[in-house]
């Protein structure tokens, strides 16, 4: 088993911020809460499957719970200025150090700017704010030699007011925190929670790759997939899904 290491940028932050966690202990809600099934019982549908859900579907739940959230590390308040450019507050101080032998290096602020010169010709959809915006990270990530990381929005969660961007980042050789732009919601007001996930963090092992077009009789696959539906549900689940671990 591979292991990733978070390692706080301060002494200070192990006993003020919560380190980040596996992605499958924050679920997102509305997951939780979706039926399974479309009615009060399991049918066979026209096409010959079970009226099963969003719920049922393997790749969903591996892509949501895949990898590691890094979270907000304090309730956060927006609200907006006059030229329309959004304003940040939050609790955590941030300024110093405790007078208890620890680090008096003030640690990074909780929310910093882009200028929008730096995404000019990036087509942001209307929803958003053209003004980006960086999470700082309080914790540095090391991954074995020749792993990476890929850092993007919560998988499956719409409901956030801001948008994570994506990025992958070599962390096996990378030396400091990484930080995660984003674009908040134009005209959203109101508190962001602390605990709130920022980013999801997948790691992967770096490889090169190469593709191509390849013309066959895929008649043994087809007969293996007949096979498969004998079962009116889970076909997917117990015969080509392993399970992907992430503590």
């Amino acid at each position: 088993m591979k292991k990733i290491q978070f390692i706080p940028i301060s002494t200070l932050v192990p006993s003020l911020i919560n380190p980040p966690i596996p992605a499958s202990k924050k679920i997102p809600e509305w997951y939780k809460h979706q039926n399974a099934i479309i009615g009060d019982k399991v049918v066979v549908t026209d096409w010959g499957n079970a009226n099963t859900t969003v719920k049922k579907c393997m790749p969903v739940l591996d892509d949501m719970s895949a990898g590691y959230y890094i979270t907000l590390a304090s309730d956060l308040l927006v609200s907006w200025n006059e030229d329309n450019t959004p304003s940040f507050a939050w609790s955590l101080d941030t300024s110093g150090g405790l007078n208890i032998g620890s680090d008096v290096t003030p640690l990074p602020k909780l929310i910093e700017g882009h200028t929008t010169d730096q995404i000019s010709h990036l087509p942001i959809p209307t929803e958003y704010s053209i003004h980006p915006q960086k999470f700082s990270n309080y914790y540095r990530i090391v991954t074995p030699k020749g792993y990476s990381c890929m850092f993007r929005h919560p998988s499956w969660v719409f409901d956030l007011p801001f948008y994570t961007l994506s990025g992958i980042v070599d962390t096996d050789k990378h030396p400091v925190a990484v930080n995660f732009p984003f674009l908040i919601r134009n005209g959203w007001s109101g508190l962001i929670e602390e605990g709130t996930p920022i980013v999801q963090v997948i790691p992967f092992k770096r490889t090169e790759w190469e593709s191509e077009i390849v013309m066959g009789d895929n008649s043994e696959g087809e007969l293996e997939y007949r096979k498969a539906t004998k079962k009116l549900m889970h076909r997917y689940k117990n015969n080509w899904r392993e399970v992907k671990t992430w503590k």
